[in-house]
C-alpha cells in the first residue's frame, strides 16, 4: 500500500499519465496486470459470465455506474453491450481502481439477479483495464467503446 500520494489533478480533466514514470506506480495481478498511477485515465471492460444483458438489465448497470460518478470516479464514457461494458474515468481519492470495479460489479450484479429472480455471477473474474497514456488514446478508446 501506497504511504502517500500526489495531490490530483483537477477534477474532470483528462492528463497524461505514463504510469512506469510514477513513484506512486501500484501493481496487481491475477491473471491479468492492473496498474494504479494517481491522476490517470483508465480504459476498462468487463464481460458477463454467460447471458446476454436485456435493455432493462443494461440500464441496472448504468445505474450502478452513474452512481459512482462524481463520488468515486470522474465518468467520461460509458457503453454497456450485451455481453460486455467499457468504462472510461478518472478515480477520485481515496478509491482505488479494484474498489471502483468490486462496487459497480457488485451492485448491478445483485439488481441484476434480483430483477431475474436468480442467483449466481453475473460478471467474469476479471476486468481488462488500461491506463490512457495520451490525448489521441482517450479518444481512440471512446470510438472502440462505442462501436461496440
Amino acid at each position: 500500500m501506497r504511504s502517500k500520494q500526489p495531490s490530483a489533478p483537477e477534477s474532470g480533466r483528462f492528463v497524461a499519465v505514463d504510469p512506469w514514470q510514477s513513484e506512486y506506480l501500484a501493481v496487481r495481478r491475477r491473471n491479468l496486470p492492473h496498474l494504479e498511477a494517481p491522476g490517470a485515465t483508465y480504459f476498462v471492460t468487463f464481460r458477463c459470465r454467460s447471458a446476454d444483458l436485456s435493455v432493462e438489465t443494461r440500464d441496472l448497470v448504468v445505474a450502478a455506474i452513474l452512481e459512482c460518478d462524481q463520488e468515486r470516479i470522474d465518468l467520461d464514457a460509458a457503453v454497456i453491450m450485451p455481453d460486455h461494458a467499457h468504462l472510461i474515468f478518472r478515480l477520485i481519492k481515496p478509491y482505488e481502481l479494484s474498489q471502483i470495479l468490486q462496487r459497480i460489479n457488485g451492485r448491478s450484479a445483485r439488481r441484476i439477479n434480483q430483477m431475474l429472480n436468480r442467483k449466481g455471477s453475473v460478471w467474469s473474474d476479471e476486468s481488462f483495464d488500461h491506463i490512457i497514456r495520451h490525448g489521441t488514446g482517450g479518444e481512440t478508446r471512446i470510438h472502440q467503446a462505442e462501436s461496440g
